[in-house]
């Protein structure tokens, strides 16, 4: 039978580029300090709030992280 695959990682404008976090960000303390998959270090309560939709097209994806997810997608977890 098929393994559910679940989706461990979410995007966020973070004000530096949009990045890709792992989801145990979303449960962090606030003011903890949560990574990017490429490396970018920022607050958890920048990853924990909504963004407006402006922040979301403004911002650049971070094609590091970018790359770093496709490759994840293309071999599994």
């Amino acid at each position: 039978m098929f393994e559910k695959a679940g989706v461990d990682w979410f995007w966020r404008p973070v004000g530096v580029g949009r990045h890709a976090f792992g989801v145990a960000a979303k449960r962090a303390e606030p003011y903890a300090s949560v990574m990017s998959f490429c490396g970018v270090e920022v607050g958890a309560w920048q990853v924990q709030r909504l963004p407006r939709e402006l922040e979301w097209v403004s911002e650049d994806t971070c094609m590091d992280c970018w790359r770093r997810i496709s490759a994840r997608w293309a071999t599994g977890p």
